[in-house]
Parts: structure tokens; C-alpha cells; sequence
């Protein structure tokens, strides 16, 4: 299974940010999530780890990919949005940071989506790292 990193850059109050990049160091997009509230579900980003996405299409969220075996946690989706408005635990995908309603965004996230579903494969491994986390083990 390939694997693909997700290394935090930036957080605060007003979301986490970082960049989503493939075996080979390239990025791929840049990700806003929700600030760290202790792993509340709905409210806050994962915790840093490895991590198995899957494919997932719901109701609101159509061939995107789910985050599983989050500690406490479920329903974590990689999808389109650009604030911490647009994500309830998830990860939200982007081209470029960026404002939205005087927000820190991410920006273009339904064509960064978009190209993702051509690029990613249906299943992965995500490695979170925090800025100042080392690499995780299994």
C-alpha cells in the first residue's frame, strides 16, 4: 500500500494547516483541519500517527476518503472546504493557503479534489506528523 504524509506546518485557534505529499517528497495539496481540542469528535484534528484511508461515498461527501482506526474517533473524511467552517474533524483539501471571509483557507479545494481522486489511490496509508513530531511507527 502506498503511503503518503500529511506534516503539519502551522496551528491555531483558527485551524491546523499542512501539506499533504507522496512517497517521493512532492505535495500535493496543502490541508486545513480543525485546531487540536484533545481529539473531540467533531471539533478537533487526529492525533499524529499511521493511518489507513479507505474509499468512502456518502450523502454529502461522494468518492472521497475515510481516516480509520483514529483513536475514539470515526468519520473522518479527506474532502473539499476551505475553513475550519467547512470541516468537523476532517481534512480538508486545497491548491494553495489562502483567506476565506477573513478566515486562514485553503483555496481551489474542489478542483485540488478533483485531481486528487485521479492521483491518490482507493486505499492508503497517511502518516500525520506534527511539526515537531518524529515519524510514527506501526
Amino acid at each position: 500500500m502506498k503511503t503518503y504524509t500529511l506534516q503539519r506546518l502551522r496551528q491555531s485557534n483558527l485551524g491546523t494547516f499542512g501539506e499533504l505529499r507522496n512517497e517521493q517528497g512532492q505535495l500535493l495539496c496543502v490541508t486545513c483541519e480543525d485546531p487540536w481540542n484533545d481529539n473531540q469528535r467533531g471539533e478537533s484534528c487526529i492525533p499524529a500517527g499511521l493511518y489507513t484511508c479507505l474509499p468512502h461515498s456518502g450523502v454529502k461527501y461522494k468518492d472521497v476518503w475515510e481516516v480509520v482506526n483514529v483513536p475514539n474517533r470515526s468519520a473522518i473524511l479527506i474532502h473539499n472546504g476551505n475553513t475550519i467552517r467547512d470541516t468537523q474533524g476532517c481534512i480538508l483539501v486545497g491548491s494553495a493557503f489562502g483567506e476565506v471571509e477573513h478566515l486562514p483557507a485553503v483555496v481551489n479545494s474542489k478542483a485540488t479534489l478533483n485531481r486528487l481522486r485521479k492521483e491518490l489511490p482507493s486505499c492508503f496509508t497517511l502518516v500525520v506528523k506534527d511539526n515537531d513530531s518524529p515519524i510514527p511507527h506501526r
